[in-house]
Order: C-alpha cells, then sequence, then structure tokens
C-alpha cells in the first residue's frame, strides 16, 4: 500500500513523507507494549471524580466512562496526568521507543528531539481539519514532527484519522499573533474549510494496523473523522516533538531532561510545578461543575461543532 512501510526502509521513509507530508510504518510498536498500555489504561478507567483537560473541547472533563466502555473525552498530555504515574509510564514507553527515535532522526536529520504535547484518544472526537503549524510548530517554523500511534486495528467506522497528501506545500494559515490564546479560532476552522474546497482536496482515511505510526508535517492538513459506530473504539496516541537545535514558535524552550532513550526528551519539571499541578487538580472539579458547559471553548476541535466541508 502506497505510504506504508517498514523501519528499515529508512530512505523510501524520507522520501515519501517530503514529498507527501505523511508516512506509515507498520508493526513498529511491540505487541507487549501495547498490552502494558491496555493494561495501564483498564486500571485508569477505573478512577474516580478524576478531572483532566481534554484536546477535544479544550476544557476541563470529568473522567466518563460511556455505555460502550470507552472514555468519552480525549486527554491532553497524558504523560503528565497527576496521581496516575503507571498510565503515565506505559504511555511514555511508546512514545520513547528507540524505533521512534530511529524513525524521527531519518525524517528530520536530527539525533534528539523533545516531546512538546501529547495526546490519548480512546474513541474517536471527529476533529477538525487543521495543520499544526496554527497551534504549534518549531522556529523556525516547518521542522515539527508529529506521531499518531495505533494502538488496536482501526475500523473505517471508527472515526478514522485522515490526511490530505501533499497539502503541506499548498497554502499555509498562520496565527494572527494579534488573536491571543486562539481567539480567532472559529475563523481559522473557516478558512481552512475554504482552502479544503477550493482546492478540492480530497481526504484520505488512514485505517491504521495495530502497531503501526503514522508521522506527518506540520503544515499537512489532517484531522479525524466523526465515529460512525459507537461499538468501535480509536485507542491512540498522539505526540508533537521538536528536532534539537529547534526553538518553539511563539514561546520559550523549557529545560529538558532525558526519558529512558537518550534520544528523545521531557520537559524538566521542578518540585513545585508538580506541587502547582497536584494543586490545580483539586481546583478542576470546582470549575468544572460551574464553568457553563453551553459555552463553546475558544479552540473547540469537535467538528461536530462546526459546518464542516470534510465528510
Amino acid at each position: 500500500m502506497s505510504g506504508y512501510f517498514l523501519k528499515n526502509q529508512t530512505a523510501a521513509i524520507k522520501e515519501y513523507y517530503d514529498a507527501y507530508g505523511y508516512v506509515v510504518i507498520q508493526d513498529a510498536i511491540p505487541v507487549e507494549k501495547i498490552t502494558a498500555f491496555h493494561n495501564a489504561y483498564e486500571a485508569f478507567k477505573t478512577s474516580k471524580n478524576y478531572y483532566f483537560l481534554s484536546q477535544d473541547t479544550n476544557q476541563i472533563e470529568k473522567l466518563e466512562i460511556n455505555s460502550q466502555g470507552f472514555i468519552e473525552h480525549s486527554i491532553l498530555n497524558p504523560i503528565d496526568l497527576v496521581f496516575q504515574n503507571t498510565f503515565n509510564q506505559a504511555a511514555l514507553n511508546i512514545i520513547t521507543l528507540p524505533q521512534v527515535s530511529q524513525l524521527l532522526t531519518t525524517l528530520s536529520d536530527r539525533q534528539q528531539h523533545i516531546i512538546w504535547q501529547t495526546m490519548f484518544f480512546d474513541k474517536s472526537t471527529g476533529t477538525v481539519a487543521h495543520q499544526d503549524h496554527y497551534y504549534l510548530d518549531s522556529d523556525p517554523p516547518g521542522n515539527l514532527i508529529a506521531c499518531w500511534f495505533a494502538l488496536e486495528d482501526i475500523h473505517a467506522d471508527a472515526g478514522a484519522f485522515f490526511v490530505i497528501p501533499k497539502s503541506h506545500k499548498g497554502k499555509l494559515i498562520t496565527r494572527n499573533a494579534n488573536h491571543d490564546h486562539f481567539s480567532n479560532h472559529e475563523e481559522y476552522v473557516s478558512q481552512i474549510q475554504t482552502l479544503i474546497k477550493e482546492e478540492n482536496y480530497q481526504p484520505q482515511a488512514m485505517l491504521l494496523k495495530k502497531g503501526s505510526i503514522l508521522c506527518w508535517h506540520p503544515y499537512l492538513i489532517h484531522g479525524a473523522f466523526p465515529n460512525q459506530n459507537p461499538q468501535y473504539s480509536r485507542k491512540s496516541l498522539t505526540a508533537h516533538f521538536l528536532p534539537e537545535g529547534y526553538g518553539r514558535l511563539g514561546k520559550n524552550l523549557p529545560t529538558q531532561i532525558s526519558s529512558e532513550n537518550p534520544d528523545i526528551l521531557v520537559w524538566k519539571k521542578t518540585i513545585i510545578e508538580r506541587l502547582k499541578a497536584s494543586i490545580r487538580h483539586f481546583r478542576f472539579q470546582t470549575k468544572y461543575h460551574f464553568r457553563n458547559k453551553k459555552t463553546r471553548a475558544k479552540m473547540e476541535m469537535r467538528s461536530s461543532e462546526y459546518e464542516e466541508v470534510v465528510n
């Protein structure tokens, strides 16, 4: 299948990524690492009155299990959840695999990479079409690398991840510096939808097999289709990596420390920062119960909240 490679096909992987803006590496995650994550996930689901920041709503959400047994909302930065060390480590053990760092080096020609942002999806929340550059990118831009880790076989009705091949070579829609905290996000989503329509871009569903890794360029338009059958989950992790030698666009670069893999680094968090995170978690419950649930967040990512061109 075009765009799908094995991890030792380094030259072909790099060539395809540069040409199409994405690439898939099959059989890249050991089964035992996925099994360990699933075990940690099952334990995590039993947490009572647990609150976290969600990627899909960009608001505080409560850990809710739907009637199919899946976590309803995606989780932003699962490797940093307070009081969930087993779950955090299981996710980190996949994201920092040696084969991941080798793949990143193939794509960037840099030895080390820093984990900037991570996500966990149990079910597809239907993500708006977008370019990562609007939200986060390297400085100079265009060098961030994103990876999507398939933790199960992805069914066509599960709300598959999609890409628009070669769109990284087309128009780039940037964030206006005058709009702080993504205050023009709705306008941005509309601009992307208009661009897709004008260019007659065709989204390509990525029905990955368990253990596959999808990587893409920060200018590539991508997203996720809405779930078509609630019995299907779409268990996956996402990580954004900053190659060594680059800054963060519009942000300072925190101190890094190495993970168990010295070629993949994480942000250093001081004791005070960890203490603040713990206190903040207890405040999440109050914020969750008193927020206006009908008010859309400034950076709502669920495609169901917009009139999407992609379908």
